[in-house]
């Protein structure tokens, strides 16, 4: 995929550039500002709305959604089942995998049911590393459905993703979720900061940008429209056509940024799952990933 979006982006530069060129700069000059202001205007608009529009509406859809999943989510259960199914030689019930759990101030929870193992047996048969892994991967397993059923995608992918990476993330949940000091709506404030903030924000960010990119333009077409009869400068045909596509370059650069949040949109929404529509392909293009890599600095 990242071949084809590297030909779209020539393509877009090399006909914008052809077309402005063959028009001429006095034509176009008032499109091409047009463009540039209208991208500048709508990036600016949407950075400083998107975050005042999370928090006064999306925010608290997502920590209901938080503490709904952690009314449900039964930690115990899903490790005592993760502990038997190695078949260390004894039975772990789920009474008493809660109580190491609700032990959250005596080190990690991982730790913590490692030691449980090992006092219920001679001979654990693995190393605390790998036992470690199996408690963090159970964990991420166990809590991500729980999250796939009342957030969105991007949400859990972000989840994911980031727990995989630090294993800290998932001890400081756990931490929080047994420390009996911590309301439910706590805890799902600190999750919904860690993996929901960020994540649906980028989002209607996006999503503001197409919207007043689209509104903006409409605009300056038809302001541009009203202009490009009245704006004239007395140079040279060549000297016209050389800076018409000039000119091309700040319209190809819009369509650009437009291309590149577009891109951006389908693979948070789809948390990475489209075929070529992920981080990993698109950052293996060769040109489209300078765009992709920057795309903070293009909105």
């Amino acid at each position: 995929m990242g071949w084809i979006l590297d030909i779209f982006v020539v393509l877009i530069i090399g006909y914008v550039i052809y077309s402005n060129a063959k028009r001429g700069f006095n034509k176009v000059i008032a499109f091409g500002v047009g463009y540039l202001v209208m991208t500048i205007l709508a990036s600016v608009i949407a950075s400083a709305a998107a975050p005042a529009f999370y928090d006064g509406v999306a925010r608290d859809s997502n920590i209901n959604a938080l503490m709904t999943a952690n009314d449900h989510v039964q930690f115990e259960k899903v490790f005592a089942q993760a502990i038997n199914a190695q078949n260390y030689g004894f039975t772990a019930s789920e009474n008493s995998v809660k109580r190491v759990l609700e032990k959250y101030d005596q080190g990690s929870f991982d730790d913590r049911l490692y030691q449980y193992v090992r006092s219920n047996t001679a001979d654990i048969g693995v190393g605390k590393a790998q036992f470690s892994q199996l408690m963090l991967d159970t964990f991420i397993e166990c809590y991500g459905k729980e999250l796939g059923e009342r957030v969105p995608e991007y949400v859990i992918a972000s989840f994911t993703k980031n727990a995989k990476e630090d294993p800290e993330i998932a001890r400081d949940i756990m931490r929080t979720y047994y420390d009996t000091r911590k309301s439910n709506y706590d805890r799902a404030e600190m999750i919904e900061k860690q993996f929901s903030e960020s994540a649906t924000t980028e989002v209607l960010q996006i999503f503001m940008y197409l919207i007043l990119f689209s509104m903006f333009m409409v605009l300056a077409a038809v302001i541009a429209t009203m202009l490009q009869n009245k704006i004239f400068f007395n140079i040279t045909r060549g000297a016209d056509r050389v800076m018409g596509g000039i000119v091309g370059l700040l319209e190809a650069g819009s369509l650009l940024v437009l291309l590149t949040l577009i891109v951006r949109l389908i693979v948070v929404l789809g948390a990475g799952k489209f075929m070529f529509f992920n981080d990993d392909d698109l950052n293996n293009s060769f040109i489209f990933s300078i765009l992709y890599r920057n795309l903070r600095i293009l909105l």
